[in-house]
């Protein structure tokens, strides 16, 4: 059939052939049923059979050929062939279609463009071409609405499909991952032909309607390149699967679009460095960035803390640059904080001129500091130093301000009385302590496994052994990170001393000392003893000296939800010059305590469509999510309860999470909890890519340059079957209107 018939949507059937052979067995069968027999009257009625003979096997034979080809044509129905548009049978065909419309649902889509944006005129576009299609004729229109993940809105018919056209007003908040689109139209190719679509020779028609933000397209950014490598490599594998599948993707954008569209976003609020406790400065950070082709003066940016807005900065933003600004915020409270940025003035792209975020303003550390060799003056105080570095004199701290800790000493004596509850502090430091009681340390253990940290600074009065006994097991159960060896000292003082060979510059401890101009305030201190020490398996080392053998002078292990830490040298001056230092010892105790003070928070800022977890220390009942737009929904599921008096809420899912904006939980028997969702900065870029680029991307990335837009006119198919059950069923009718005649006819002559 070669140009005529394309292929069958069902090939396998064609067997189904065979059963024309049928009618021609049973009139074979018949004839060798009768036998002939010679009697005397015979030749009368052979005589007048020979001169109706020929009549009567014409006659027969056209019954035998439409009883045949009613057969044939029924069998060839069900293959369900098709022909492409340039057989000869064209003309004939069903011209159904199965579309694929994807409509770029992604936040940079809300560009308003004249009176519109280009998401309204998408949408626009979708429902003209949805409107050409005709359910009764058996089109097909698959809708998917595409952000971060896609969304199946109509599955079946054109009149499904321009109702829930109806429906979409604005674009999502999340970026538009192209490869997971095209992935849900991949397993639709994958699943075969459909009522509309034979496979086997036609293709799958797919229309992506969008703004063609380059980003999506070539999502490797320098900066970044292991993430977004794997995209674009996940993007060009569904592309290479769809070859396989012969489906083109045309990709359509509003005309008249500019190339690369002016436009200023928030990108990032920070602050510049950790909060402090109430009443310390802080210095929040603003970012502008500029992603048009020009630059922006006077751009005018507004911080609103809380609802209560600041006085207003001025920047400059350098074109396809960024630009910084730093408001001064001193917040009066502890708990949470919501900051606002805002670009006055505004532009045409309205999701990223506003950015949101939730920090959190610690309380002040409370520290329970453990002194385990008391001195009459503060040079002979194991732990005086410490005391004179966290609680500063009043004026050293600012007028207002309060106090970044709360300490309060004891001695070892005091541990085991009744009245002391661990879980009162935040970090418990044990300096120079010879020995704890069992009852004392089960204590230490129950604190620290609920979320608080242990310092344990070693000296002259420890007794390794005992510390081993009591707090290190080989199987990490005990507290302490290292099993403690022998005493190592330098031979002479005068001549010799040890260093810090290494430290970690990324942990927030020790982060202070990475720059280059403070790293000799850590490096360059000597010590003159230390206990050895061998750190267990997924203890962390911090920092090492310079011995020999790089022993470790600060550990670090997690022990449950709390942290120890192991500083195996003395906090005075007894083995050590790092007391008589005070730009080493302020900013190492002041990070290390609020390091370690710290409680471990969940995510408060989260993309679109990100599940969230959040914690409270109250028991919670009738727990409640509150939109931006004050929409309010229960959270179903349980809260569950963890250690350190903490209940987990049941998570918020994505799905109500997809706007951005500030969200509250709120519950009976415990204080809100604000969480921000903000766009992908990168949304604002809206730099498109050109046709040309589009289709050099891969060969199933093609542009529609008709005027009409009508996708997929090229290549298109049309089924027969329509026709070939009308030829049957008239085959069927003549067959027997014609062996109705016969019979009648032939009685008659009886």
């Amino acid at each position: 059939m070669g140009g005529w018939i394309g292929g069958f949507a069902h090939p396998a059937l064609l067997w189904g052939l065979g059963l024309a052979s049928v009618p021609i067995l049973i009139h074979l069968l018949n004839r060798q049923r009768h036998k002939p027999m010679p009697w005397a009257a015979m030749r009368f009625v052979l005589a007048a059979y020979r001169k109706t003979r020929r009549r009567v096997q014409l006659e027969n034979l056209l019954l035998l050929l439409l009883r045949t080809a009613a057969v044939a044509l029924l069998a060839l129905a069900v293959t369900r062939p098709f022909t492409g548009d340039k057989s000869p049978l064209a003309t004939l065909t069903e011209g159904r279609r199965d579309l694929v419309v994807i409509v770029d649902g992604s936040a940079s889509m809300g560009l308003r463009e004249g009176v519109e944006s280009v998401f309204e005129r998408s949408v626009k576009r979708a429902r003209e071409i949805v409107r050409k299609l005709s359910g009764s004729r058996g089109d097909r229109v698959r809708l998917i609405y595409a952000g971060q993940y896609p969304r199946l809105l109509s599955w079946t018919t054109p009149e499904q499909a321009s109702s829930m056209l109806d429906t979409l007003t604005a674009p999502t908040d999340e970026p538009l991952d192209l490869a997971a689109a095209l992935a849900d139209v991949l397993q639709r190719a994958k699943e075969g032909p459909s009522e509309s679509t034979a496979d086997g020779g036609g293709v799958l028609e797919v229309l992506l309607l969008t703004d063609l933000q380059a980003r999506v397209f070539h999502p490797e950014d320098s900066n970044t390149k292991s993430p977004e490598t794997s995209a674009r490599g996940a993007l060009f594998d569904v592309l290479e699967r769809l070859r396989e599948h012969k489906v083109t993707v045309v990709v359509e954008a509003p005309p008249g679009s500019e190339p690369n569209p002016p436009n200023l976003g928030i990108a990032a609020v920070e602050p510049m460095a950790r909060l402090g406790g109430p009443g310390q400065p802080a210095e929040i950070v603003v970012e502008v960035r500029n992603f048009g082709p020009a630059t922006k003066n006077n751009v005018r940016i507004v911080l609103e803390v809380d609802g209560d807005r600041r006085p207003s900065e001025t920047t400059d933003v350098p074109a396809r640059g960024r630009s910084q600004v730093v408001f001064s915020v001193a917040f009066k409270t502890a708990g949470e904080h919501v900051l606002t940025a805002r670009i006055e003035d505004g532009d045409r792209l309205a999701c990223d001129n506003q950015r949101s975020r939730v920090v959190v303003v610690p309380p002040a550390v409370r520290v329970l500091l453990v002194n385990g060799a008391p001195g009459a003056i503060i040079e002979e105080d194991e732990i005086g130093y410490l005391r004179a570095v966290i609680e500063p004199a009043s004026d050293a701290i600012g007028r207002g301000s309060l106090a970044p800790f709360d300490a309060r000493e004891l001695a070892p004596g005091e541990l085991s009385a009744p009245d002391v509850d661990f879980t009162h502090y935040d970090v418990i430091w044990l300096a120079n302590v010879e020995s704890l009681p069992a009852i004392v340390v089960d204590k230490l253990e129950a604190a620290v496994a609920g979320g608080r940290a242990l310092i344990v600074s070693l000296g002259d009065r420890v007794d390794t052994a005992a510390a081993n006994t009591r707090l290190f097991r080989a199987d990490g159960s005990g507290l302490l990170p290292a099993s403690l060896g022998e005493r190592v000292a330098v031979r002479s003082r005068s001549e010799a001393y040890y260093r810090v060979k290494s430290f970690d510059t990324t942990h927030p401890a020790l982060s202070f000392f990475a720059d280059e101009r403070f790293k000799p305030l850590l490096t360059e201190i000597p010590v003159y003893e230390f206990i050895s020490a061998r750190p267990i398996a997924g203890a962390r080392v911090l920092a090492t000296l310079d011995d020999d053998g790089g022993s470790p002078l600060l550990v670090e292990r997690a022990y449950d939800r709390g942290r120890v830490f192991l500083w195996t040298t003395t906090i005075d001056p007894l083995w050590t010059r790092l007391p008589e230092s005070p730009a080493t010892l302020v900013p190492l105790v002041h990070e290390w305590l609020h390091y370690a003070g710290a409680t471990p928070e969940p995510p408060r800022n989260v993309a679109p469509g990100t599940p969230l977890v959040a914690e409270t220390s109250h028991f919670p009942r009738n727990v409640t999510v509150v939109r931006p737009d004050g929409a309010r929904r229960p959270l179903d599921g349980d809260s569950q309860s963890t250690s350190g008096d903490r209940w987990v809420l049941p998570a918020v899912p994505g799905k109500d999470t997809e706007t951005a904006g500030v969200y509250r939980i709120e519950m009976d028997g415990g204080a809100p909890i604000s969480f921000a969702v903000n766009v992908d900065p990168r949304e604002g870029d809206l730099e498109r890519i050109t046709p040309t680029e589009l289709t050099a991307m891969h060969f199933r990335l093609s542009t529609d340059d008709a005027p009409s837009g009508d996708p997929g006119t090229a290549d298109r198919r049309g089924e027969l079957w329509r026709w070939i059950a009308i030829l049957c069923l008239v085959a069927l009718v003549c067959e027997s209107l014609w062996a109705a005649f016969l019979g009648r006819k032939r009685s008659v002559r009886r």
